[in-house]
């Protein structure tokens, strides 16, 4: 268990970061056009926001 803590922490990072500096290739392939197409930018950055929290809490909950 303590694999997927690690994991989900470091998949929590990612995210954040990813939300926070912009990284061209989390909004310009082909699956994340479609979805900010559908949900707007602003929609897509509070879906990223919440899989990065939700695997930083999980993360933590599971190595603690």
């Amino acid at each position: 268990m303590q694999i997927l803590g690690g994991f989900l922490i470091a998949y929590g990072v990612f995210c954040l970061a990813g939300l926070l500096l912009q990284f061209p290739f989390l909004y310009n392939n082909a699956k994340s056009k479609l979805l900010i197409k559908m949900m707007g930018k602003t929609g897509y950055n509070i879906l990223i926001l919440v899989f990065g929290l939700a695997g930083l809490i999980g993360g933590i909950l599971i190595l603690a």
